[in-house]
């Protein structure tokens, strides 16, 4: 069974219009995916950061409710499956 939820809340979400302003420090190596990763996606670096809080907030309830949490590969026919559970939620 898999959880789907909306990463990309909508700005017109009233739970989403008021905002705080945060700093962060980030390493280069950091910054250089953020920036990658906004680029591939057409995003901002801000709307990436947001999508990875809302990632870890619902893997971390799926951790809390006994699941695994990972990525997976099926080939056809489910003949061939690889997996990937991330660990240290």
């Amino acid at each position: 069974m898999a959880i789907v939820k909306n990463l990309n809340p909508s700005p017109n979400d009233p739970n989403e219009i008021a905002r705080t302003r945060l700093t962060l420090d980030l390493s280069e190596r950091l910054n250089d995916v953020v920036e990658r990763l906004a680029k591939e996606r057409g995003m901002t670096k801000a709307d990436i950061l947001r999508t990875a809080i809302e990632f870890l907030t619902m893997a971390d309830a799926a951790k809390s409710a006994g699941m695994h949490v990972g990525a997976w590969e099926e080939g056809n026919g489910n003949v061939i499956r690889r997996e990937r559970e991330f660990v240290g939620f």
